[in-house]
């Protein structure tokens, strides 16, 4: 994971709503209208949320018929803890070069 990713992942998580989103959909899949009743705002801002967390690969979304559902990236959640990890311990490892920010 570069430096300008994890950059981007702490910047998409610094709104509670996308933490929010992250921590209901970390176990199972929902739809934005599902998120929109659990999280008390409109399907717009849902959506709004769910493109930024999209855009640094934390969520990812499957088509069931007419109805996309959004799910954790247990992958990057993963290279972003241990990026996370390494950094608050010590161990950093050098980060590989990016070119620029993605958010």
């Amino acid at each position: 994971m570069t430096e300008a990713e994890v950059i981007e992942i702490f910047k998409a998580l610094s709104v509670t709503s996308r933490v929010r989103i992250i921590r209901l959909i970390r176990e199972r899949q929902l739809c934005v209208n599902a998120l929109a009743i659990r999280l008390g705002i409109s399907p717009s801002a849902v959506s709004q949320h769910l493109k930024v967390l999209k855009k640094c690969h934390l969520v990812y979304a499957e088509r069931y018929g007419s109805i996309m559902h959004y799910r954790v990236n247990n992958q990057v959640m993963h290279d972003f803890s241990v990026a996370v990890e390494d950094m608050l311990t010590g161990n950093q490892k050098p980060w590989k070069p990016s070119l620029k920010s993605k958010i």
